[in-house]
């Protein structure tokens, strides 16, 4: 087993028993017997070398490559002056690709490919029920294939739809907490996405691979959550609310560690999702 895979092991059916995994398991044990003090503490570095770090943890410290994140996440409805209702689980994939156009500049084009499953069984589904108006509806697939790419530095991102904006400011830390490093993000939306939008996350990846500067690309594991306005299968009419959603994944290196089942039903009309798309990289940058 490769170490730079071994954090999504567990997830997908394998263990954490790899090589210089010694020291975490030591701290499992010790924190299952009884913690000791916790050790936390914000890393404190320049702008230029904390996005330098970024990338190597939520994506790769290379001049070009193509990161993969596995999830699972389950859709909430929320609506307004009701209790929040489970919905649906998800399990999908965001596959991008990175190509450095700067000293610390990079163009990034992906997309995101997610198949509904049935909260109970887990099984794949195309329809559910909407437990806020009782109906039975359709859902699709969510194949995000529109992305129009950014440009991301350590001055923010500017998405290539609006060339000419200011770059968004970049709200994320990294920190340390115990044997694990961690990087806390909050996604700013453009301004012309809906006002009910907010995604935040945290990766993780072990301190003993983050402290070695040859490793270039990071296992991580990710979780986080988001609110967003009610998608169109849900039928909602006029019905006020929004949904919210919680998420945990991982990074992996390449497709070949999806699990099957994924695979097999990505291969039912979206097989071509299962690589990442490179023409925009052959369009000129705008202006």
């Amino acid at each position: 087993m490769k170490r730079r895979d071994f954090v999504c092991q567990s997830m997908l059916g394998g263990g954490w028993l790899a090589a210089g995994q010694s020291a975490n398991a030591a701290a499992v044990n010790e924190n299952l017997n009884g913690p000791s003090k916790v050790t936390s503490e914000f890393l404190s570095m320049s702008p230029v070398e904390r996005f330098r770090q970024l990338m190597r943890v939520q994506r790769s410290a290379l001049d070009d490559d193509d990161i993969l994140h596995w999830y699972h996440f389950t859709m909430v409805a929320v609506p307004a002056n009701a209790v929040p209702v489970p919905v649906v689980r998800w399990e999908g994939i965001e596959f991008s690709r990175h190509e450095r156009i700067g000293e610390t500049a990079y163009r990034m084009h992906g997309h995101n490919l997610s198949f509904p499953r049935d909260l109970h069984s887990g099984e794949f589904v195309d329809r559910v029920l909407n437990p806020v108006t009782r109906k039975i509806v359709e859902v699709p697939p969510m194949a995000l294939i529109e992305d129009p790419g950014i440009v991301r530095s350590f001055e923010g991102v500017v998405t290539l739809d609006a060339p000419s904006a200011k770059p968004r400011p970049e709200l994320r830390v990294i920190r340390r907490e115990n044997d694990w490093i961690k990087v806390d993000a909050i996604r700013v939306p453009p301004e012309t996405w809906p006002v009910t939008f907010l995604e935040m996350g945290t990766e993780a990846t072990p301190k003993s691979l983050f402290d070695d500067p040859t490793n270039l690309w990071l296992p991580s594991e990710v979780s986080g959550a988001y609110v967003f306005p009610w998608p169109q299968w849900m039928q909602m009419g006029g019905v006020p609310g929004h949904m919210f959603a919680a998420w945990s994944g991982c990074k992996l290196r390449t497709v070949e560690s999806l699990p099957d089942d994924f695979v097999r039903r990505a291969e039912q009309g979206y097989a071509h999702l299962l690589q990442v798309d490179r023409t925009p990289f052959s369009r000129p940058l705008p202006t």
